[in-house]
């Protein structure tokens, strides 16, 4: 798309929260005169490789592009995924830390606290993996009481990873790849509450949400179908129509 083109396009849609699909085919008819649907799905394409578009929904865009969730990886993550990834190789698995949601709160995480979640079979295996390695301040078995945070030793709590979860690759600077969860996983596993996060109040997990969707790209397709798993659609739906448009989210 030439610059002129590009600025066009932008100007028309700059300001819409959201725009479908079939808006987009009329945007290309009227500038170009025929459109062939194949064309338009290449332009799409075209469009979101090159940061100009964004698709929230399916069928649904943005001009408005936000940054993707990319945390900072802390040591002490990078080393239990480094002995994990060692002695469970090419198992699936998912680790970030609690306090990852301080950009996001107001009442701060004052200490760490590692999430790890892999499959159930194997929680009882890595545990004991990582008491051989100097980690003992761990539990995985969440119904008892949760790890204290005392100072020493940083709290790990083990949880199953459910399938289908949505989590993303992150490439630190020593070229180390680290499977941490999607900011729309995060999002869903502390509105359902349970286990590690009940600590979080209502008022607290809509501020997460809030600040979450102004601050970066939210894939709600991705979100939903994870909600659905989790058996927390509807009222996720409910809390997210108090920051973002129904025609995104329904």
């Amino acid at each position: 798309m030439k610059k002129k083109a590009k600025d066009q396009f932008i100007q028309h849609f700059e300001g819409k929260p959201q725009f479908s699909r079939q808006e987009l085919y009329d945007y290309f008819l009227t500038a170009e005169g025929e459109l062939k649907e194949g064309t338009l799905g290449w332009r799409i394409h075209d469009l979101k490789q090159k940061n100009l578009l964004r698709e929230i929904r399916r069928g649904w865009y943005t001009v408005e592009i936000n940054s993707l969730y990319k945390p900072v990886i802390e040591p002490t993550v990078k080393e239990l995924a480094s002995l994990f990834t060692k002695n469970f190789r090419d198992t699936r698995y998912c680790v970030w830390n609690l306090n990852w949601l301080n950009e996001f709160t107001v009442h701060q995480f004052n200490s760490e606290r590692i999430i790890f979640e892999i499959e159930k079979d194997l929680q009882e295996s890595f545990a004991n993996l990582l008491g051989d390695n100097g980690y003992n301040n761990v539990v995985w078995d969440v119904k008892g009481p949760l790890p204290r945070n005392n100072f020493k030793e940083i709290p790990i709590v083990l949880l199953p990873l459910i399938s289908r979860a949505p989590v993303q690759d992150i490439t630190t600077d020593d070229g180390q790849s680290i499977v941490v969860p999607t900011l729309e996983k995060i999002l869903v596993d502390i509105y359902e509450g349970k286990s590690i996060f009940r600590s979080l109040q209502g008022a607290e997990v809509e501020r997460i949400f809030e600040h979450a969707v102004e601050r970066y790209a939210i894939n709600y397709a991705t979100l939903f179908n994870y909600a659905k798993r989790r058996g927390k659609a509807p009222e996720l739906n409910a809390l997210l129509s108090k920051f973002v448009p129904d025609t995104l989210i329904k």
